[in-house]
């Protein structure tokens, strides 16, 4: 008899089954790892990471099947020997049994498959050389035991290196793994055809009211020349790293017909007028005023100027006060302008009040991502208040000449990496009023290096020397030209440009300089560090009469976008041993 009814308490059954068993799942805690627990003896970790992995476990816990249930011995059996075969050992032997926590797999692995026989054929109409050193570096060693993993990757990156060169046809025509497991050896046979390489037809360039000439260069994509991803993606990068505008968007149209590329640079320029307002507070530059305006496209080859005044040291009665305006001409190399500025500064230092007007013209120069260098002369005439026995008006040109180098592109980022900067500068009776003869050069270095994902050591160094008679240095020497020790990014512990020679309990500054400072920090949390370091360092005249001041200290670190805020508190060793407070904003490097 058939009756719709007849399986009914059967399907009621099962579905109660099914139902409690759910129940019984999500009932429990969210903490719980429900499922089989795995114990894994006789591997290495790298294989059974992989047999774990393929099993979809949580902390060595098998899930359950997606109907509530354990997952079966011939489940994990199956998936343990595939992960075994991945990495080169094919015929394992696996025992599974139960224990109070869940199951114990027992393997002996026996012997692995080896590489044997590689034979790689490319047929190219020209040789590529990028190809052609791929294929030498490809990872299948004789002798070494097989990953599939790696068999995957390196197809695949030969795939991605022809399609980046232009070679948009590129094929296996035979891509075949023969594994002899009897033997334990595999060979590779592969016919790679690279077909025609793609060349660009035409470029396209939309949106920006700046010239073409400028665009050009920091973009090599050029009609006519062979076609490669990765100068598309340089480009594009370099465009939007100049500063000139908001986006570039690249688009490209491929041709399989007449074998080319169209590429559209769709970019949208940055705003053409900026006002930028500063408020602040350091320890050695006091409060912080300022304002600056600033316009972006004086004209289609994107010449711009920059209005600013700012105000340091404020107090009721006193200021700093540094006016200037700059004019800025981009050169034919990317990242490289000439830079034309004025400004009137006065300043209230340690030597006394100076007054300094300055016309300064700056060749500043991009030598790639690493190296910068900048080459200019300054002209300049100060007027300085002072209880010391020095020059109330001097008038001088002084020529100098910078190089940089930053181990690292983003320095605001770095957690690593070094940095050195190097200067020197000159004057002459021919150049100055009254006369003032010097070659100076002044040396820094940072190194930070990481010891694992929380520490790091940093260390900071510092060494300038200036060639000059010390009776006319004390009193003829710019005062910008002086060296100081003491400070925020000196020899914390001590006040802002207190080490140096004295006159009359006036600091007058060094001919020479020495400074470092060794800390470590420890990140204890996603944006904060705790630091420790010590410092050292002095200015002075004479290199057989020297002596340095010691300090030592602690800080917090604030990680931000535009760098850390630094809170230290440390302690001078010398002198009248007090204790000082320094906050500083900026890079690590």
């Amino acid at each position: 008899m058939n009756s719709p009814y007849r399986n009914r308490p059967l399907y009621t059954l099962m579905t109660v089954l099914m139902l409690a068993n759910a129940f019984a799942v999500h009932s429990a805690e969210p903490g719980d790892n429900v499922g089989t627990h795995l114990n894994i003896m006789g591997v290495e970790s790298a294989l059974k990471t992989n047999i774990l992995r393929n099993l979809s476990s949580n902390e060595n816990t098998i899930p359950l099947s997606l109907l509530g249930f354990p997952q079966s011995d011939n489940y994990i059996l199956t998936k343990a020997r595939s992960a075994l075969q991945a990495l080169g050992y094919y015929q394992p032997v696996l025992t599974l049994a139960d224990d109070k926590q869940g199951k114990i797999l027992t393997i002996d692995l026996q012997d692995p498959v080896r590489w044997h026989n590689t034979n790689i054929v490319l047929n190219c109409e020209n040789e590529i050389k990028e190809i052609s050193q791929l294929i030498t570096k490809h990872p299948f060693t004789q002798g070494k035991i097989i990953n599939h993993g790696d068999y995957s990757q390196f197809k695949a990156s030969l795939q991605r290196e022809a399609q980046e060169l232009g070679l948009l046809n590129a094929t296996f025509s035979s891509s075949v793994l023969n594994v002899d497991v009897a033997q334990f050896q595999a060979d590779v046979h592969w016919v790679f055809n690279c077909g025609a390489r793609y060349s660009i037809n035409k470029v396209t360039i939309e949106g920006t009211v700046l010239s073409h000439d400028l665009i050009h260069r920091y973009s090599t994509i050029r009609s006519g020349d062979n076609y490669s991803q990765l100068d598309i993606i340089a480009s594009q990068q370099a465009l939007n790293r100049s500063g000139f505008f908001k986006s570039v968007v690249v688009e490209q149209s491929v041709d399989h017909l007449t074998k080319t590329v169209d590429v559209s640079l769709s970019i949208l320029d940055t705003d053409k007028y900026e006002l930028k307002t500063l408020l602040g507070y350091g320890t050695d530059s006091g409060g912080k005023l300022g304002v600056s305006w600033r316009n972006r496209r004086v004209n289609s080859s994107a010449h711009q100027y920059i209005a600013a005044i700012d105000f340091n040291k404020v107090k009721l009665d006193i200021a700093d006060i540094h006016a200037t305006f700059q004019y800025q001409i981009p050169l034919d190399k990317a990242n490289s302008q000439w830079i034309n500025l004025v400004s009137y500064q006065i300043k209230n230092e340690e030597i006394g009040r100076s007054k300094i007007f300055t016309l300064e013209s700056v060749l500043a120069n991009k030598i790639n991502a690493n190296w910068s260098s900048q080459w200019s002369i300054a002209m300049a005439q100060e007027l300085l208040e002072s209880d010391a026995n020095v020059n109330r008006s001097l008038q001088y040109i002084v020529p100098s000449w910078q190089l940089n180098y930053y181990s690292v592109t983003d320095p605001f980022s770095a957690i690593a990496g070094w940095r050195w900067q190097s200067i020197f500068r000159f004057s002459g009776e021919q150049f100055s009023d009254p006369d003032i003869k010097f070659l100076q050069t002044d040396q820094k270095v940072k190194r930070i290096w990481s010891l694992n994902n929380n520490w790091r050591l940093l260390l900071r160094a510092r060494l300038g020397t200036t060639w000059m008679d010390t009776e006319d240095f004390n009193r003829s020497m710019p005062s910008n030209y002086r060296f100081f020790a003491g400070g925020d990014v000196s020899v914390r512990g001590y006040k802002h440009q207190s080490l140096s020679p004295l006159e009359n309990n006036v600091s007058l500054g060094g001919k020479h300089v020495v400074s470092s400072s060794l800390e470590v920090d420890y990140l204890f949390n996603d944006d904060f560090r705790w630091a420790v370091f010590t410092d050292q360092g002095n200015a002075f005249n004479d290199w057989r009469d020297w002596k340095i001041y010691k300090s030592i200290g602690t800080g917090l670190r604030w990680v931000t976008p535009i760098g850390a805020i630094r809170l230290d508190i440390a302690k001078a060793l010398d002198g009248n041993k007090g204790w000082r407070f320094h906050i500083t904003i900026g890079p690590d490097l």
